[in-house]
């Protein structure tokens, strides 16, 4: 939800494709500020200034009525037409427009697949498209209707947690019997996939999800931090760019946790009038975030519920996904399966698009197995 991410399938194996300039990860991001939308780091870079020309967290809304939906502080508006279903209402280039939002991520699977096309050489018109584990059948088919708007002409959709294990286990012998949780904390979803490994076969146990939970929702805990700070104690209006500046700010914060003990926010990149700054500890974001993870552990209750397998039987934990890069997370999971290996690829956010490659492999012509591109 957060990043775009593709690979394709060549004859001298798997490679990540530069999507965002020289960058194989694009962040979803749209603005329609330009006559032609544009998408990618351009956006966040611009975001505190055209802020309410800007849609994000698209995988939150697609598929869903609007009364299924948790609003956020998204700069745009969800608005519901006569059949229940959200539109998003947004600032244009002249005026403001209306979107679905099968409209907004098939303007980021055009751009991919216009990438693909460049690195490939030639028109791709067959793909694999991952999705969270948590989505149900709208939410499905709405991700069709963005690929065919994009201009695909045959859709194959692979859950995330499946793709991620493929990727993991391609290269790797099968143990005889164990159990595997694959742990996926997305920037804007939360995975979670059971596999049962019985005589060298791989199972999938069960597979669950909330997609109202991810590594953004992480950010805004530091957000709110902050906010409070700065407008009761320095008395700084929180106007939409201040609030945009401060988030971005917050996710570099979150990042810079994730390897040394504090961090700080510098006040003056907020108002240059006030040289000053504001440090945040390790174990105080841990403590913001205390509720994100109980809510992490009810996806636990409500995964191992669906089967007759225990915590206690699992003995393996993959984590997937850029949120499983913070302490308090690796730290979770350890005290929740303290007798299973715990292991991470050393690039989380690209495993699945990796794995969808893979998969591509079964699907496609043998004749010609590079036609494929997967995000």
């Amino acid at each position: 939800m957060t990043r775009c991410c593709v690979a394709v399938n060549r004859k001298n194996g798997i490679e990540l494709v530069a999507i965002d300039n020289s960058e194989r990860q694009l962040p979803s991001y749209v603005s329609f500020k330009e006559k032609d939308p544009i998408c990618g780091q351009l956006v966040i870079n611009q975001l505190e200034l055209y802020a309410n020309s800007t849609v994000f967290d698209i995988k939150r809304i697609i598929g869903r009525n609007f009364d299924e939906i948790q609003i956020h502080s998204w700069p745009f508006e969800v608005i519901k037409n006569k059949n229940s279903k959200p539109l998003l209402l947004v600032r244009g280039c002249e005026s403001s427009i209306v979107k679905y939002p099968e409209e907004v991520s098939a303007i980021l699977l055009k751009h991919v697949k216009h990438k693909v096309k460049e690195f490939q050489e030639k028109e791709m018109d067959e793909v694999v498209i991952t999705i969270p584990a948590g989505f149900n059948q709208n939410q499905k088919t709405a991700t069709h209707v963005a690929a065919d708007l994009a201009g695909f002409k045959t859709v194959h959709l692979l859950e995330e947690p499946i793709a991620a294990s493929i990727a993991y286990f391609i290269d790797r012998p099968i143990p005889s019997n164990f159990n595997m949780l694959l742990f996926d904390l997305g920037g804007g979803t939360l995975d979670l996939c059971i596999f049962k490994v019985k005589n060298n076969k791989l199972k999938i146990a069960t597979v669950e999800g909330d997609s109202n939970l991810g590594g953004r929702d992480f950010d805004m805990v530091l957000f709110q931090h902050f906010k409070k700070i700065l407008e009761t104690k320095y008395e700084i209006i929180m106007n939409e760019k201040n609030r945009y500046r401060l988030i971005r700010k917050c996710v570099d914060i979150k990042h810079t946790l994730s390897t040394e003990s504090e961090a700080s926010l510098d006040i003056s990149e907020i108002n240059f009038e006030i040289d000053e700054f504001l440090t945040v500890t390790r174990q105080e974001f841990e403590q913001m975030a205390s509720k994100l993870l109980d809510q992490i552990g009810e996806v636990f209750k409500q995964t191992f519920s669906k089967t007759n397998i225990f915590a206690s039987d699992i003995n393996k934990v993959l984590l997937i996904g850029g949120g499983c890069r913070m302490p308090m997370i690796q730290l979770f999971l350890r005290q929740a399966f303290p007798k299973a290996e715990h292991s991470s690829d050393k690039n989380p956010d690209e495993m699945v698009a990796i794995g969808a490659a893979y998969y591509s492999s079964f699907l496609m012509s043998k004749n010609d197995s590079s036609n494929c591109n997967i995000m």
